[in-house]
């Protein structure tokens, strides 16, 4: 266990929480998990750990099993032999695996940021492991394409992206500095998840997993079957809600969509909020 995570100031949490590891493709990654019941699944975003999910943890596993990643190259996560191995592909056999090595059949899949850009592709390529779909921020990924394409609002917004994602880019955005901006009195904790994350898991995702031009559409990405929730902050810097719009197309079900008064982070600033939204939505999904 890091010697961080013992820290007087973090959320109390990290107190309760047990470490776990598996293996894909012979990468040792590690997971914190809490509670009984359901499985729930929880992935981070760019440049995040399992700790941004600390307060949905904290609610969540009052009713389930909560379980939270360290994608591979993050954290106490080890980083893959190639950049290669930070294809999506690559990251949606990692989430089957953990649900595997958890002895389990299915789980709810929640995924933020870069996590939520893995859920849609975990729910369309795995619908016999994924219960239900909780996504927050990202439209799909087809739904991402169009609206890139338009050149519009979306496309500005992620100018971002088109830059990590050139040959020999580095990060824009360091963990130890979302600490600063979202969780100050945990700075150890994120500098010591800053420390053993490897800056190509950033740079290598934008580089072979996010769209790039023309933004043609992934005709091969099947139909989402699992009941699907999407959160959004309306002050998102990076991502446009607009692009939700044509979610549904992709979907077997209406998604439920619901828009929260936050920012890119929308989990860590309005964590009640974000809670409530989730479990209610969650109420048929018992023990």
């Amino acid at each position: 266990m890091n010697f961080a995570k013992n820290w007087l100031f973090n959320h109390p949490v990290t107190r309760r929480v047990k470490d776990g590891y598996f293996e894909n493709e012979g990468i040792r990654q590690h997971y914190v998990t809490l509670g009984e019941g359901k499985l729930v699944i929880f992935i981070h975003g760019f440049p995040e750990f399992w700790y941004s999910w600390r307060h949905q943890i904290e609610a969540l596993s009052k009713q389930y099993q909560v379980v939270a990643l360290d994608q591979r190259g993050f954290n106490e996560s080890v980083k893959p032999a190639s950049k290669d191995g930070y294809r999506v592909e690559k990251l949606v056999e990692d989430v089957a695996a953990l649900i595997k090595h958890l002895g389990r059949d299915q789980a709810v899949i929640v995924g933020h940021d870069a996590g939520a850009w893995l859920a849609w592709h975990f729910a369309a390529l795995h619908p016999e492991l994924t219960e239900r779909l909780v996504i927050l921020s990202v439209p799909h990924p087809n739904a991402m394409r169009e609206e890139l394409a338009e050149r519009g609002k979306q496309y500005e917004a992620s100018e971002y992206a088109r830059k990590m994602a050139k040959e020999g880019a580095k990060p824009m955005f360091s963990t130890w500095q979302i600490s600063l901006l979202l969780d100050p009195l945990a700075f150890p904790l994120y500098l010591a998840a800053d420390r053993g994350t490897d800056p190509e898991a950033i740079t290598s995702f934008y580089r072979l997993s996010y769209p790039q031009e023309p933004y043609a559409l992934d005709e091969s990405l099947p139909i989402i079957e699992a009941p699907t929730l999407v959160i959004h902050g309306r002050r998102d810097r990076f991502l446009i809600a607009s692009g939700h719009e044509h979610n549904a197309r992709w979907l077997k079900h209406e998604p439920k969509f619901v828009m929260l008064d936050a920012d890119h982070f929308v989990h860590q600033e309005k964590p009640d909020e974000v809670n409530k939204v989730i479990l209610d939505w969650l109420m048929p999904v018992t023990v």
